[in-house]
């Protein structure tokens, strides 16, 4: 049964489009606030330290995530060896508590700095690479670096380790990267957005026809490899001061690799919430597989992201913005195709086009 038509002019439909957008954006706002309000008072909840260490490790795997798609998933270099970074951060905050008897705040900054410092003297050069031999260049420079530690045994103690005089409070640790994790994403949203970051999208789409149109690509990669060893650096600095005992195996780890590259591709790449997404289901079907499988939990972990990323090569949250995510949206798109098959282009010359839509009971 064929009821009245509907008529939506071009402005109309442009209009429930905004309308949808704005009520996406709004609602995810409004759902970020309420988590960060609900995390912020969960050391208040009477949970115990080890539901505490739980969380801030994933707040600190966020952090770390968030920083290796900076470079890798906004410009496309992929970074095999941005674990250096981190035990570069590690070893200044050991080195400057253990030898040096400072105090952990300001090393905090220092290892940041140094780590900023290191990004800036090789990416000038290793920047000019590009694909693979960028990806080989920094897993050469993470694996030298390691070496370089142990043999360093009169400022590193080598294989041997430092001890940090260090007072682990879970509480203390939870909120430094929880508010960590609130700060980089928050950076991760403005650059999605700015022009900065659509310069670095533009990078990883086709850097030869961004240098043409007059985007410097060697200063905007060097500024986000510098940001991201900063953010690194200064994580693996806190990570140090709470685990007390630091060695070129625990601050050097290849596994570091594999998981911020995993984390940020199962999420999404050069997306906000990618990381964070990706980090979480990451470490917790991790966990829960581990207790539940024991030593096997390998190879069920592999088969899951075999099958996710044949499935959802986009990631999780690229594969969500390809779908229909709102009730809205939903209704956008039947209107275009009930639309595309019934338009009455009978207007008047200079009028706005106007789409009849068929609706059935």
């Amino acid at each position: 049964m064929i009821d009245p038509v509907t008529t939506l002019s071009s402005t109309d439909i442009e209009r429930v489009e905004r309308s949808a957008r704005g009520f996406s954006r709004y609602r995810l706002l409004a759902l970020a606030l309420a988590g960060v309000v609900g995390l912020s008072v969960v050391p208040f909840l009477g949970v115990n330290d080890s539901v505490l260490l739980t969380m801030s490790t994933i707040f600190m795997w966020i952090i770390l995530s968030s920083s290796w798609n900076f470079i890798s998933g906004f410009t496309g270099y992929v970074d095999f060896g941005h674990g250096v970074f981190f035990g570069v951060g590690g070893y200044v905050t050991g080195i400057l508590v253990a030898k040096l008897g400072l105090p952990f705040a300001p090393t905090v900054p220092i290892a940041a700095v140094f780590s900023a410092a290191l990004a800036l003297l090789v990416g000038y050069p290793l920047l000019r690479l590009r694909g693979v031999y960028f990806s080989i260049a920094m897993l050469g420079l993470f694996l030298a670096a390691r070496e370089l530690v142990l043999i360093a045994k009169p400022l590193t103690a080598g294989a041997q380790g430092l001890i940090l005089p260090s007072e682990v409070d879970r509480v203390f640790f939870y909120y430094l990267f929880f508010v960590g994790a609130v700060l980089v994403v928050s950076f991760a949203w403005w650059l999605r957005r700015s022009q900065f970051g659509l310069s670095l999208l533009a990078i990883k789409d086709d850097e030869y026809g961004a240098e043409a149109r007059g985007v410097n690509t060697t200063v905007l990669k060097l500024t986000v490899f510098c940001l991201s060893a900063a953010i690194t650096g200064s994580v693996g600095a806190c990570w140090a001061y709470e685990v007390t005992f630091i060695d070129p195996g625990i601050m050097f780890r290849d596994s570091f690799l594999i998981n911020v590259a995993i984390m940020a591709t199962l999420g999404g790449l050069g997306t906000v919430w990618g990381p964070v997404i990706g980090s979480v289901v990451f470490l917790l079907v991790r966990d829960t597989l581990w207790a539940n499988q024991g030593s096997s939990f390998l190879v069920v972990f592999g088969v899951f992201l075999i099958v996710l990323v044949l499935f959802m090569p986009e990631g999780i949250v690229g594969t969500i913005q390809r779908g229909d995510r709102t009730v809205l949206g939903r209704l956008i798109r039947r209107l275009r195709h009930r639309g595309s098959s019934h338009v009455d282009i009978s207007h008047p010359a200079g009028a706005s086009a106007s789409v009849r839509i068929v609706t059935n009971d």
